[in-house]
């Protein structure tokens, strides 16, 4: 008798130990919370909240959020989930970057939202590192003075899209995208030290871009170059943007093996350095319409090296310095 009570007293005792520890062990939410006065030792929930998108990310769902509760430097993150990291308009939500990257994106399969950061070069390389997943989404974020670049893409078959960002002041280029279907939406790429915009396939995989509504100016190279390499296709669509005060061209398309095809339309192409639009390699094919391509030192269409530059001859080209066209300008009645 007195056994059997023992028996069912341990028994009692293992299964509310279980149901105690159970929970403990998930140790996850779908909504956690950082806040400037926060603590990492916290669960981070919205009374007792985090202080570093680090420690929030280890205690969220794979799909769920993490939000900035006020204005404060929340630090680098890892992210090997899909997870969105929103700061609500108003709301200063830094990370400093004194080595590496701000954000490193790693996981197969993932979709990332980035909303609202501000990511400034300490010393760091790269302000967002897209290395795999499915889907990366950003928007009112800025990315600034980071040693290398301030968007690196080389997630293969993804998808990303950033809008109303700012991305300026990085060591070399503003964005570079290696692979992909890109989305440039109210961007501003701003005096980079090399090219604003580098979109330079890696795959075999067809990568495509669209940029539309976006300002390149000042950068140290040109706004917008689109490459690539032998055996790879790249194909590039430009609307309703500016390109201007570029240390090299407003626009590039250059091959070298491969195939390029950079679509102009409707864009501005003003006081670049080189010309406003430049045709560069076999493979390498830009249309023009509707578009402005004025005051740049070299010529307003510039064609060399078997490349393919077709006009609907309804552009805007004059007072460039060393004239409004070079090589091969080909009409065309549609673009």
């Amino acid at each position: 008798m007195q056994d059997s009570i023992i028996r069912r007293t341990v028994f009692a005792a293992f299964v509310l130990g279980a149901l105690v520890v159970a929970p403990m062990a998930s140790g996850q939410a779908q909504r956690t919370f950082v806040a400037s006065t926060g603590d990492d030792a916290n669960p981070c929930s919205l009374a007792q909240p985090c202080r570093s998108f680090a420690a929030a990310m280890t205690l969220t769902n794979s799909g769920g959020e993490i939000i900035v509760v006020d204005s404060a430097g929340y630090g680098p993150v890892a992210i090997a989930q899909s997870v969105s990291i929103i700061a609500a308009p108003g709301v200063y939500a830094g990370i400093s970057v004194f080595t590496g990257n701000g954000v490193t994106i790693t996981g197969i399969g993932s979709r990332v939202r980035l909303s609202g950061l501000t990511i400034n070069g300490q010393g760091g390389d790269i302000g967002v590192h897209f290395q795999q997943g499915s889907k990366l989404a950003m928007d009112h974020c800025t990315m600034s003075d980071l040693t290398l670049y301030g968007l690196y893409v080389q997630a293969a078959n993804s998808t990303w899209i950033v809008t109303d960002t700012t991305v300026n002041g990085n060591g070399i280029y503003g964005i570079i995208a290696e692979a992909g279907a890109g989305t440039l939406d109210r961007v501003r790429v701003e005096n980079n030290f090399n090219v604003g915009v580098l979109l330079n396939t890696t795959s075999n995989v067809l990568a495509r871009t669209l940029i539309r509504n976006s300002v390149v100016s000042g950068n140290a190279g040109h706004g917008i170059s689109v490459f690539s390499g032998s055996g790879r296709t790249i194909v590039v669509t430009v609307e309703n943007s500016s390109s201007f005060l570029n240390a090299g061209s407003g626009f590039a398309g250059t091959t070298s093996g491969g195939t390029a095809v950079l679509t102009l339309r409707y864009v501005d192409a003003t006081a670049n350095t080189g010309s406003g639009a430049l045709a560069t390699g076999v493979g390498a094919t830009i249309g023009i319409t509707g578009s402005t391509l004025v005051r740049n030192i070299n010529f307003g269409m510039e064609q060399t090296t078997g490349a393919l530059l077709r006009s609907l001859q309804n552009n805007t080209v004059e007072d460039n310095v060393a004239g409004p066209t070079s090589g091969t300008i080909t009409n065309s009645s549609q673009i």
